[in-house]
């Protein structure tokens, strides 16, 4: 008697062995076209599944039109890759293949929340200057069908680029390689000449940063929690790109940078977060730059919640910029010049110890109605209006606009705190020159106290707009 396997069940077992391929993560060819290899929770063995993936496009900000080539990587909460690249068509869309783990034998994918990293030549990259990568969740995935990838795709995963200056638009690209352990990745910044560029590499150690001024002088050197690396020597050659810079690893490391936060008058007691970035990446008109990946207290993915004393270890050499109440907590770093614990710290890590520990006073934040009170950038029309909330104890506030890459656009440094709208909310009507369409733009309050001297800003990573 022959015994018949109903279609269900046979459509079961091609899915979960790839037509009689063992899988094998890793063995990328060990499941059928089109599927992959991955983890089933509470499963002893991985089944062949259809991919998750983020599509989504890469476009000109100014004028819609997609941008062909360019490159989008996935990261998740420490920064790291979780993906390889993926290369946009002509039309700029691109399909970014996401491994992740399964809740169970349909190959529902267990939810992520990632951000997306992207550049293209003749563009600024993404994230930049003002603007910051916001977290996408990849258990809203759906599938049309089965063996059909399971896409994320929304505003959120199409990415908009800024178009570089004409004189920088025609500059070539530098990529290579880390030496990395399996699962590292590490944030790659060449420098040199007063510049800095950044770029993350991918899971398999490559890299690329696009536009680097053709010169001599520079240094390409690897930042990656509990590891040194030895910087590599690299000259750009005018439209010329250049290939096979490679960066070694030089030791592990373990130096620890330690200190305190205090949590002052108005602000938020949920506590905040301290992270180091990059010196030569440091923006100050904008008060930020680059994270390498894990250089955070608490550690990266967990809510801000330092109220005390913090530590971050496995620090590499290098020079650094720590910051305090970076993120949209509620809380700022306490900007009175006049007080201890306000200054922007910069530091030196060398052979495994730091110059200082630094201690920040941290204060609560004015709260922003906006444009741009949340998180994302808002589109406005005609003249913006910028709004926030009557800070306790203000005397006066100060007002700036910034452009995309932290130059001032306009400021008024004398907004009175009477200068209210019928809601009660201070607000002040640009009066700088016209700005750009498609362009993004940031601005900033600063509330002053009795002495003239600031008591508190808003958050540093609120206030995003565009220019309908």
């Amino acid at each position: 008697m022959v015994k018949r396997i109903v279609p269900a069940l046979l459509s079961l077992l091609v899915v979960a062995c790839g037509d009689d391929k063992e899988c094998k993560l890793d063995d990328p060819e060990s499941c059928s076209e089109n599927l992959v290899c991955e983890k089933v929770s509470g499963q002893e063995k991985p089944m062949c599944f259809a991919p998750l993936q983020v599509e989504g496009k890469v476009f000109d900000l100014a004028s819609g039109a997609g941008i062909a080539n360019a490159e989008v990587t996935a990261l998740d909460a420490n920064g790291a890759p979780v993906s390889g690249v993926a290369v946009s068509g002509a039309d700029g869309r691109y399909a970014l293949r996401i491994p992740t783990e399964r809740s169970d034998d349909k190959g529902t994918p267990i939810g992520a929340r990632l951000t997306l990293r992207a550049g293209a030549q003749s563009y600024e990259p993404f994230p930049s200057g003002i603007r910051v990568a916001l977290p996408l969740d990849t258990s809203g995935a759906a599938s049309a069908e089965e063996e059909k990838p399971w896409v994320v795709s929304s505003a959120q995963t199409d990415v908009g680029l800024i178009a570089l200056s004409d004189t920088a638009r025609n500059y070539p690209a530098v990529s290579g390689t880390v030496e990395l352990a399996a699962g590292q990745s590490a944030l790659v910044v060449v420098e040199g000449n007063g510049r800095s560029y950044s770029a993350v590499a991918d899971t398999s150690g490559k890299w690329k940063i696009f536009n680097v001024e053709p010169g001599g002088g520079y240094k390409a050197q690897a930042y990656v929690k509990g590891a040194n690396f030895t910087p590599a020597d690299v000259t750009v050659q005018s439209a010329v790109a250049t290939t096979g810079v490679a960066i070694r690893k030089a030791g592990d490391s373990g130096a620890t940078l330690s200190g305190t936060v205090q949590l002052v008058a108005g602000a938020n007691g949920a506590g905040t977060s301290v992270v180091m970035v990059v010196e030569s990446t440091f923006n100050a008109a904008l008060i930020r730059g680059e994270v390498p990946p894990g250089l955070r207290a608490p550690e990266p993915g967990t809510a801000p919640n330092i109220t005390g004393s913090y530590s971050i270890t496995g620090v590499p050499d290098g020079k650094y910029v720590v910051l305090a109440a970076f993120e949209n907590d509620g809380n700022v770093r306490d900007p009175d010049p006049n007080i201890s614990g306000t200054q922007i710290a910069h530091i030196t890590v060398a052979n495994g110890v730091p110059s200082a520990n630094p201690s920040f006073k941290v204060t609560g934040a004015i709260l922003m109605v906006g444009p741009g009170g949340g998180e994302t950038t808002e589109l406005v029309t005609g003249t913006p209006k910028f709004s926030w909330k009557p800070y306790s104890s203000a005397k006066s506030y100060e007002l700036r606009v910034f452009d995309s890459q932290g130059n001032k656009v306009w400021e008024n440094l004398a907004v009175p705190v009477d200068a209210q709208n019928a809601a009660g909310n201070v607000e002040v009507t640009y009066g700088g020159d016209a700005l750009t369409a498609g362009r993004v733009y940031q601005w900033r309050a600063t509330a002053k106290g009795n002495a003239g001297n600031p008591i508190s800003n808003t958050e540093e990573l609120r206030g995003l707009f565009s220019v309908q």
